[in-house]
């Protein structure tokens, strides 16, 4: 079926540049009302640059008259190049619409069949981008592969506020930020990792606008992470928690629009 859709893109992508090409190359079957005036873009009748050839009949920059129009008939001109569109003297124009909606009936198929696939990953994982049911603690404690993004997303917010509450209760400012650079390297490794390898299902699931206004919350929630580890490991504990507390605000808000 992918083979089929993108042969449907292809084809229709032809068919449609075939279309556009003639919009300023109207046929001189028109009649002399549609064609009066117009302002030729290309030389017509001959355009041999052989001096022992006649030269064109009409020069670039020509205006057609009819008596023009009635020479290059004569001559068996099919079509003129022309400055000027109009529909109505397009009559080719169906290509064009017809190619647009191959496309879109094209670009419609293979996005059908990217969702299927991330439906059916899903549905292997047991979860989605709105949640879903969490890996059996049974079989062990889920692992960032097996998350969705939206369980990713939880997953950071939950390691923040357990890193938060830690530190909150570790006395030596040594052991603070020992804490913030270890946890935050873990979840650098982990959880951020796999977010940024779902592209394609959050793409599938949000679109690629939904995705954009995702990820520029999502970015600077990283960016804030990736700051507090520098600052942590700089020795800079001011700097580390309030990173963090931006953070945990940026992924709050990154919840909310996946």
């Amino acid at each position: 079926m992918k083979l089929v859709a993108f042969l449907i893109i292809a084809v229709s992508m032809c068919v449609g540049v075939v279309g556009a090409l003639t919009a300023y190359v109207p046929p001189l079957s028109l009649s002399d009302s549609s064609l009066e005036n117009l302002t030729l873009n290309a030389p017509a009748g001959n355009t041999s640059s052989d001096p022992r050839k006649p030269a064109p009949i009409a020069t670039r920059g020509a205006v057609l008259t009819p008596e023009l129009l009635a020479t290059l008939r004569a001559a068996n001109v099919q079509r003129v190049k022309v400055k000027e569109f109009s529909l109505a003297r397009w009559p080719e124009w169906w290509l064009f619409v017809l190619g647009c909606l191959g496309l879109g009936g094209g670009a419609m198929l293979v996005r059908s069949m990217r969702r299927k696939a991330v439906a059916a990953s899903i549905g292997a994982r047991g979860g989605g981008m709105g949640g879903g049911v969490m890996p059996e603690r049974a079989a062990g404690p889920a692992t960032s592969a097996t998350l969705s993004p939206a369980q990713l997303i939880d997953a950071m917010r939950a390691d923040l506020e357990a890193l938060r509450g830690k530190l909150r209760a570790t006395p030596a400012q040594r052991d603070r930020l020992a804490a913030i650079v270890a946890d935050l390297g873990h979840m650098q490794q982990t959880h951020i990792a796999a977010f940024l390898n779902a592209r394609p299902e959050i793409t599938a699931r949000l679109g690629l606008g939904g995705y954009a206004r995702l990820m520029d919350v999502f970015s600077a929630a990283e960016r804030a992470i990736n700051r507090a580890w520098s600052a942590a490991a700089d020795d800079v504990e001011n700097e580390a928690m309030e990173c963090l507390d931006r953070a945990a605000e940026l992924l709050e808000e990154a919840k909310g629009r996946a």
